[in-house]
């Protein structure tokens, strides 16, 4: 058994195919959905989705916010951010987190838009490193 997945971002489709089961970050912790699950909706938080495709495959991504709408026979994300690991660039994170730590570093505290931009920047940096070092290791 199986369900429909789509994963959208306000930049592209992200995913789209069958799937046997899902793993979201969420605000109030991880969600799983199998097929036929019951119709549910909820707020995604900033962390690690597993996507199980219909041939056993399993793919990691980046998600960072959004919602996601479940019905028995579909699911859809709309995400501000999702990006799969297979298509993570470790040169570019590596210079986004070393960007992301000299503005910490260097962030007026006085300026809270600043500090949330500074940490923002890093958690999205270090949520890609950690994304793409799992897929990396599994192969």
């Amino acid at each position: 058994m199986s369900f429909t997945l789509e994963i959208v971002t306000p930049e592209r489709l992200t995913w789209s195919g069958e799937a046997t089961a899902l793993v979201l970050p969420t605000v109030d912790g991880e969600v799983g959905i199998l097929p036929k699950h019951e119709p549910y909706v909820t707020v995604l938080g900033l962390g690690e989705g597993r996507i199980t495709t219909k041939d056993g495959g399993v793919e990691l991504l980046a998600i960072i916010g959004g919602f996601v709408q479940v019905r028995p026979d579909r699911v859809l994300v709309l995400a501000e951010s999702a990006d799969l690991a297979a298509d993570l660039d470790l040169t570019a994170i590596e210079k986004a987190k070393a960007e992301a730590e000299q503005a910490l570093a260097q962030v007026d505290l006085a300026d809270p838009g600043a500090v949330a931009t500074a940490r923002a920047a890093m958690a999205r940096a270090l949520l890609h490193l950690n994304v793409a070092e799992r897929r990396r290791r599994r192969g």
